[in-house]
């Protein structure tokens, strides 16, 4: 038996934006390949949209996408028993050509008692929806289970999974399927997920789990544990720019196997990390320009595509340089023709803020009454323009406070006309 298994299309991500049509475009050529394979069942380990109420124009869309199964010749798979599900809930629809099994996934889930769209899809007889229960169909190969649970907040994982403790069925082939970031295969670097591989129960012949963007596979207990990876590039980190975009097709038959199947459609991306100390914007603005021109050199896959381009910008900048001086948006017009730029420089720090924020702190932590420490950064400032001794500071920092700004800038004005004519005097 061949199973397809896909994940995370978020569909209706992007929108309004260069992007926006590649999620659809990138589940459509998947499922038409799954097709091609000539599989049986197709599974969907969660995340099919990107919000947990699409509008209704992307319904549209995506139904359209997910109806091409169905019109594959008449189904071979038949439904022997649903455990711990009303067996009503399956539209007799959802049966046809190849079936569709998925769960919900973090985008997806929503409170009790309110509808996800993968409830509303299985209603509509275009999936199989799965949530902490198993179905077990039959087809010329043999029997299969597929158990699935849907996406938990990461801190309940490991009880849920242990409440509802799934067993394999004997004399089937049993797939478990879940939505989770599972020990080191995380959502993202700030994930830090409590259920680990080693939580997941034995006995099974094949683990899934969706939410982790990138496509990897391992082995738990001795059997294969996929992680099919979304189908368009998602959040630009490295990783997506060494692995492709594609999904699985399992074969049960004898000695299992499985394969990766990349995608065509998805753009090239190329991500590169620099580490800068000391430099001006105009500099940064000028290395951004050169890699710019390395990159569109470099060979590509898709060349009907403009790539994918990440910059993450790290370190310190040089005095009175900040980072809201580099314009990203210039930069991303410059190359707009040829590539889709992102720009990351959150991580870029500029000493003068530094300096300030570290006052600011170090007032806080001696509990400074909020006047005596406007009182020091404005001390602070004056002795950097040199002046703090020719000026009453108190009373400048009084006419500043009652809005008197053009007195305050008089007595200025007379303070440096005085020092210019001590100067002056002194020359002469």
């Amino acid at each position: 038996m061949k199973i397809a298994v896909l994940s995370d299309f978020h569909l209706g991500a992007k929108q309004r934006s260069p992007r926006e049509q590649d999620p659809l475009i990138q589940a459509r050529e998947a499922f038409e390949k799954a097709v091609q394979e000539n599989v049986q069942l197709i599974l969907i380990s969660g995340d099919i949209f990107n919000q947990r109420t699409p509008s209704q124009e992307l319904w549209a869309k995506a139904m359209r996408i997910l109806n091409l199964p169905s019109s594959k010749d008449e189904s071979r798979v038949e439904l022997l028993e649903v455990l711990g599900k009303d067996e009503e809930e399956i539209s007799p629809l959802a049966l046809r050509g190849i079936p569709v099994i998925a769960v919900h996934g973090n985008h997806e889930r929503r409170g009790v008692g309110l509808v996800d769209p993968v409830e509303a899809l299985e209603a509509a007889g275009l999936v199989i929806r799965l949530n902490q229960n198993t179905i077990l169909l039959k087809t010329p190969e043999g029997k299969v289970a597929i158990h699935g649970m849907g996406f938990v907040p990461e801190e309940e994982a490991r009880n849920v999974m242990e409440l509802w403790n799934p067993k394999p069925i004997k004399g089937a082939y049993n797939v478990l399927m879940i939505h989770q970031s599972l020990g080191q295969y995380t959502y993202s670097e700030d994930e830090k997920p409590v259920l680990v591989p080693s939580d997941l129960p034995e006995g099974f012949d094949l683990y899934i789990s969706g939410h982790v963007h990138y496509q990897a596979d391992t082995k738990i207990y001795g059997k294969p544990l996929l992680f099919p990876g979304s189908t368009f590039r998602t959040q630009l980190l490295p990783i997506e720019a060494e692995v492709p975009k594609g999904f699985f097709i399992i074969n049960t038959g004898g000695d299992p196997t499985y394969r990766f199947i990349e995608l065509d459609s998805v753009c090239d991306f190329f991500y590169e990390e620099k580490e800068f100390d000391g430099v001006t914007i105009r500099q940064i603005e000028d290395w951004i320009t050169r890699k710019m021109r390395e990159i569109l050199e470099k060979p590509r896959k898709n060349k009907d595509k403009r790539p994918l381009v990440r910059f993450r910008l790290r370190g310190e900048l040089a005095k009175g340089n900040t980072k809201d001086e580099l314009i990203a948006a210039d930069l991303v017009d410059k190359f707009v023709n040829d590539s889709i730029l992102h720009i990351s420089k959150r991580e870029l720090a500029s000493p003068d803020l530094e300096e300030q924020t570290q006052l600011l702190q170090d007032l806080r932590e001696r509990k400074i009454p909020l006047e005596e420490m406007t009182m020091n950064i404005l001390k602070s400032k004056l002795e950097e323009v040199k002046y703090d001794r020719l000026f009453e500071i108190d009373s400048l920092y009084e006419l500043l406070s009652e809005g008197m700004e053009d007195e305050a800038l008089r007595r200025i004005s007379e303070t440096i006309d005085q020092l210019t004519e001590t100067e002056l005097e002194g020359k002469a």
